[in-house]
């Protein structure tokens, strides 16, 4: 899957953990680059690094406590809606990531075994395809959650 996918579908994620308005740009953001960092590790051992759950959990802690150390006085309050909005973004693209032919290493460094459902190759036009519906559902799924859908559909 490309990586704009998996930034798009991290930014969609954000969204859920958006307790206040003021929140959704910050979270959107903070899923964005949450669906980005797993590619950090396209040069060393990809799709194992970053691609599993401990580094996903020494990831989420490290993010809390950074953003603990130098709490902003407007944002004190919601460490947890950007960290989970962050850890979101993560999750969903090692998700994504288990759809394609190569699977990932979900259980590394404690296993060198990959899981995945192994679909589709992650540069085909299935991979991108799935990507988009993955997005589209989550988004869907966010404005009935949000009652944005109904506000919208009032007004229209």
């Amino acid at each position: 899957m490309h990586r704009s996918i998996h930034v798009i579908i991290g930014a969609i994620s954000g969204l859920f953990f958006a307790s206040k308005f003021y929140l959704i740009p910050l979270c959107l953001i903070m899923g964005s680059v949450g669906g980005y960092v797993p590619d950090f590790d396209l040069g060393f051992g990809h799709r194992k690094s970053l691609h599993n759950l401990f580094s996903v959990l020494v990831g989420t802690i490290g993010l809390y406590l950074l953003l603990n150390l130098f709490p902003l006085s407007l944002l004190h309050d919601d460490v947890w809606s950007l960290t989970l909005s962050f850890t979101a973004g993560w999750l969903l693209h090692i998700f994504c990531d288990s759809l394609t032919k190569r699977g990932v290493f979900v259980f590394w460094p404690f296993s060198n075994r990959a899981y995945g459902l192994r679909i589709f190759r992650s540069d085909s036009l299935a991979s991108t395809a799935t990507g988009f519906i993955i997005a589209f559902i989550l988004l869907l799924a966010w404005l009935i959650c949000s009652g944005a859908l109904e506000l919208l559909i009032k007004y229209l």
